[in-house]
Formats: C-alpha cells, sequence, structure tokens
C-alpha cells in the first residue's frame, strides 16, 4: 500500500518485504504458536485512535484508514500459519473495566495449552521411538553375540 502510493521508498518496500517473508513466511523459522488478531468496527476504532490522541494518526485521512482496515481484514481470511484469536475490541474496555480483558487472557492461555499438549505428545512419541529404537539395536546386538 505504501509503496503503491509513494510513502515508502522501493528500497524501504524491499526490505520490509523480504524481513517479512524471512520471519513469517519461511519454513527455516518457527512460525508463532498463535497469532492475536485485534478487530473491529472500522468506526469505533476511529474512535479509540482519537481518544489516544496521537497527532501522526489523529491527521491521517480516514482513506488511509478504510484502505488499511480492509487489507488487514483480506490478510487474516488468508492468515493459516497458526492459531488466530480474534478478539472484537469492542468486547472490552480496558480504560474503564481491566476485568474486561480477564476472558480474552483465558482463551489466550487455552490455544497456548493446547499447543504445549501437542508439543508434549510429539515429544513422548519420539522417546518411545527412540526408546524402540535403542531396544531393537540392543536385541540386534544381543543376537550378534550370541552367534
Amino acid at each position: 500500500m505504501h509503496a503503491d502510493k509513494g510513502t515508502m521508498s522501493e528500497v524501504d518496500y524491499e526490505t520490509y518485504t523480504s524481513l517479512f517473508e524471512a520471519m513469517v513466511m519461511t519454513p527455516y523459522f518457527p512460525h508463532p504458536d498463535v497469532l492475536i488478531y485485534l478487530h473491529g468496527n472500522l468506526d469505533h476504532i476511529l474512535h479509540r485512535i482519537e481518544e489516544r490522541g496521537r497527532e501522526m494518526e489523529t491527521q491521517t485521512d480516514r482513506a488511509y484508514w478504510e484502505e488499511m482496515y480492509t487489507r488487514y481484514t483480506e490478510w487474516i481470511e488468508q492468515f493459516d500459519l497458526c492459531p488466530v484469536i480474534k478478539i472484537n475490541i469492542e468486547d472490552y474496555d480496558l480504560l474503564h473495566d481491566e476485568s474486561s480483558l480477564d476472558p480474552i487472557l483465558h482463551e489466550i492461555a487455552s490455544v497456548i495449552q493446547k499447543k504445549i499438549a501437542i508439543k508434549q505428545n510429539k515429544k513422548n512419541r519420539c522417546i518411545r521411538e527412540m526408546q524402540r529404537f535403542d531396544n531393537f539395536q540392543f536385541l540386534c546386538l544381543r543376537s550378534i553375540q550370541l552367534r
């Protein structure tokens, strides 16, 4: 988007996309265990940007935010490298109710615990296979010694 509009140099864009490819899309780096995606109604998002009051953000044209919103919405629908927890920003309000974060933390913990259990199961299977292989090697060596 920035390269298309000329707000990012071609060199910066190539650097950005190379880093993204190297860190996210390549099979050589581990993918994240979970991606937390915050979403909501565009008007609600823009209201929060206004509340935050960062000058650079508040002076940005609405058309920019609309395009970013559309691109991220399309991108997340295609993302499948890890589980995605989609959190609607309208479901919590940390400024006025810190406890509204509790269900979100519970959901994140649940996904991470499932990932840990899957990894532990893989590790246990691998250990069992190694033990079976060691037993097989022992039997083969024992068989050779008995001859």
